[in-house]
């Protein structure tokens, strides 16, 4: 029992109850508001007594952590990094002596994470998230904290340290919002690279950036100690330059844990052996050409001449290539808009809780410190993140969220289209982007550039989907397009089917 004269938790006078009532568009007498004030101030007792119980700290087992400074343009050509660091994992492992860059927005203790943004005040996590735990396990070393969109919205020019620059042309993006990550490991400020992804923030950098990246099966990688954007649109995946080493390292990624508020009812158990495939070759393995990932999303026909001379290879490999239809798959983008907007607004009126219809652990001194950043410093948010917000506010206030629903009902035949095109053929591929890197903005400029479906919307349309979809999504290197800039190839497969596409990328890779 406490032995403080007052509580934590003040009660509300009767005025504000009758502000709070009017909020949801009630109506209190006089009496009623008067019992109302009673009775919550006797609910907030019991919360007041919760307030007394011990926090359960998680320990960090890897503890030592240089939190390092701020990246110059010397040791950062292509402004890849945030903050180089040094954080120590473990001194034996499969990833000892290989060096990682953590996209700022995933957690890593003791080391400033900005995600990108000039909010204040910084938030300075005291637990790692698990896929840092889990990679400090396997020996890696965290370098560097990596660029990427402010709060992950955007697709290469919305940070607050200025964009990331692509290594193959500094004067193209390498896509967002894990632009950073992907630009540290093409130019080799690190070996290997986590990024995340919502709608291709993993993927699109990839290829952009003639890199692997895998957006796995939704739920695989638990996503506690990232800034989230939607518990279910949320994916942490690596980004390599070999198959090899991004299938290491989902293989150290995947799996449950405790604290992870993605609710899935049948993920695997493991152990995960994604380098199984790496021999076993691809011939009569049945893969489809996803005829609305072309032209209905725009590929252009540099694009289309690097993803054919891909087919070409696959075939020579042994593989039965067809075409197969997702009729809805070119409106995933208009899905994953309302889908993203929704989830988000959801997710900043709880400052980033994700509500508590979850029961993934909540890091409170994260949600003291977004609650604060909105407080002070909400007017900063990126021009991406307040149109999403206000579209949702104005859906809710004026539509009482229907649209939401409706968005969400297809969202689920979508997932069922897709389901049925793999029960035809084993894996599917599309190009990753329809068109190669962009030329990053060169002045200085409003909101509008940041916001522009035809500067964002469209490298999205392949890779969007199957975040709604929760279906795993491999890219890897398919020769370059105009001007010698990477093109990527896009493989995709049934839930949990990772070790299938880690095979094709094996085998392509190798051709």
């Amino acid at each position: 029992m406490s032995t403080r004269p007052w509580g934590h938790l003040r009660a509300p006078e009767q005025d504000q109850i009758t502000d709070y009532a009017g909020s949801f568009g009630w109506q209190l007498s006089e009496e009623e508001t008067s019992l109302y004030t009673e009775m919550v101030q006797a609910s907030l007792a019991g919360m007041d007594a919760v307030e007394e119980l011990p926090e359960t700290p998680v320990p960090l087992k890897h503890t030592y952590r240089d939190p390092g400074h701020r990246a110059s343009p010397e040791e950062d050509p292509y402004n890849a990094v945030v903050q180089f660091c040094e954080v120590r994992g473990a001194a034996t492992g499969p990833l000892a002596g290989k060096t990682l860059g953590v996209k700022d927005c995933i957690a890593v203790a003791g080391v400033p994470m900005t995600n990108s943004g000039r909010r204040q005040p910084i938030f300075v996590p005291t637990e790692d998230a698990v896929v840092i735990e889990r990679l400090l396990d396997a020996g890696v070393t965290v370098t560097a904290k990596t660029n990427l969109e402010d709060s992950g919205a955007g697709l290469g020019e919305g940070s607050a340290y200025g964009p990331a620059r692509n290594p193959f042309d500094p004067s193209r993006s390498t896509g967002g919002s894990s632009s950073g990550s992907g630009a540290a490991v093409a130019s080799g400020l690190v070996d290997l690279a986590l990024g995340a992804d919502e709608g291709g923030s993993v993927r699109i950098p990839a290829a952009w950036c003639g890199l692997v990246g895998m957006k796995a099966t939704h739920g695989l990688v638990p996503s506690y100690g990232m800034s989230y954007i939607s518990h279910t649109l949320d994916h942490i995946g690596p980004m390599t330059k070999t198959v090899l080493d991004n299938a290491v390292m989902l293989e150290i990624m995947a799996g449950h844990d405790w604290r992870d508020p993605q609710w899935v009812r049948d993920l695997p158990s493991g152990p995960f052996d994604y380098t199984c495939g790496a021999d076993k070759g691809i011939a009569g393995l049945k893969v489809g050409i996803l005829t609305e990932g072309l032209d209905p999303v725009g590929v252009t026909d540099d694009v289309r001449a690097a993803f054919e001379a891909g087919v070409k290879t696959l075939t020579a490999l042994g593989a039965i290539v067809s075409e197969v239809s997702v009729p809805m798959w070119a409106s995933g983008w208009a899905l994953t808009s309302g889908a993203v907007a929704a989830e988000a607004y959801f997710m900043a009126k709880s400052y980033g809780a994700g509500g508590f219809a979850h029961l993934g652990r909540i890091d409170p001194q994260q949600v003291a410190v977004t609650a604060a950043q909105a407080e002070l410093g909400g007017d900063d948010l990126p021009p991406m993140m307040k149109m999403m917000l206000l579209t949702a506010e104005h859906v809710q206030r004026h539509y009482h969220g229907l649209p939401f629903v409706k968005g969400h009902n297809l969202r689920l035949e979508l997932r069922r289209q897709v389901d049925a095109a793999l029960a035809e053929v084993d894996v599917l591929i599309t190009p990753t982007t329809p068109a190669v890197a962009h030329k990053l903005l060169t002045e200085r400029s409003g909101p509008a550039p940041f916001i522009n479906g035809s500067r964002v919307g469209s490298a999205v349309l392949n890779t969007a989907p199957t975040d709604l979809t929760g279906h795993p999504a491999l890219t890897v290197p398919c020769g370059t397009g105009e001007d010698e800039l990477p093109v990527g190839l896009q493989i995709m497969g049934p839930r949990y089917a990772e070790a299938l596409l880690y095979q094709v990328g094996f085998a392509f890779e190798a051709a």
